[in-house]
């Protein structure tokens, strides 16, 4: 996961500056290094039990399953010192340790809860903008990211039980139509460069200039962005 709370209600974005402000490295989220050999800990928003915090200081362990080097947090199966004591039915039930696919288009009858994901979609329209464009890499502009965000509320999908408050953005792009992706600029990051060197390398009717796609030929063609049979790694929260 890429975000953490200390027990003060407050949940953050899992970074090394946000980790050691809120901590200060001090006991019971820096534990005894005799004990444990990566000693950060906190704690998961949303199930309130202990996480560690993996790659604080570099890339020190690699995930098996994953290979992941990057940093982030993940569940402690045990309890920790000073830290809320581990509950399995609440690790069990966690969105973030166990989400449900987006593929199972199954119906949230709870309405305490579908309401509250879309009064959370409808008062954080920027926060999921800049989300939408960090996950697709296209600096899509706002009033395109707002009629999507219009068609999700109009069309209740956040009512799926696949959808919490940790994963709106990937639930906006997953449950809506393709975006036409011609004339939209692509952002600076890893991810735009490997965007603009997929259009470059594998169009025959698209190009990318100065970060804008474009399109080399007459003929009416298409460019869409569909996100299907994907895997997320970390969260989104609001």
């Amino acid at each position: 996961m890429n975000i953490f709370s200390v027990g003060d209600g407050g949940e953050y974005d899992l970074t090394r500056e946000n980790y050691i402000a809120k901590t200060h490295k001090r006991f019971p989220f820096y534990q005894n290094p005799k004990r444990y050999q990566n000693p950060y800990f906190a704690i998961c928003p949303a199930c309130n039990n202990p996480i560690q915090i993996i790659n604080l200081f570099g890339a020190q362990y690699e995930e098996e399953q994953t290979g992941n080097t990057t940093m982030h947090g993940r569940h402690f199966i045990r309890s920790v010192d000073g830290l809320p004591l581990y509950n399995k039915e609440s690790y069990d039930a966690c969105p973030i340790h166990n989400p449900i696919a987006f593929r199972i288009r199954r119906i949230r009858e709870n309405e305490s809860i579908n309401e509250e994901i879309r009064e959370l979609v409808e008062n954080n329209r920027n926060k999921i903008a800049t989300d939408i464009r960090e996950i697709t890499g296209i600096l899509l502009k706002n009033a395109r990211i707002n009629g999507i965000v219009d068609d999700y509320i109009a069309a209740r999908d956040y009512c799926y039980t696949h959808t919490n408050r940790y994963n709106i953005p990937y639930s906006i792009l997953y449950t809506r139509e393709s975006i036409d992706l011609f004339g939209q600029k692509i952002d600076a990051s890893d991810l735009g460069e490997r965007i603009t060197l997929a259009i470059r390398n594998n169009s025959r009717y698209f190009d990318v200039e100065a970060g804008r796609i474009i399109k080399t030929v007459k003929e009416f063609v298409s460019l869409y962005l569909l996100v299907s049979n994907h895997r997320v790694q970390g969260s989104k929260h609001i």
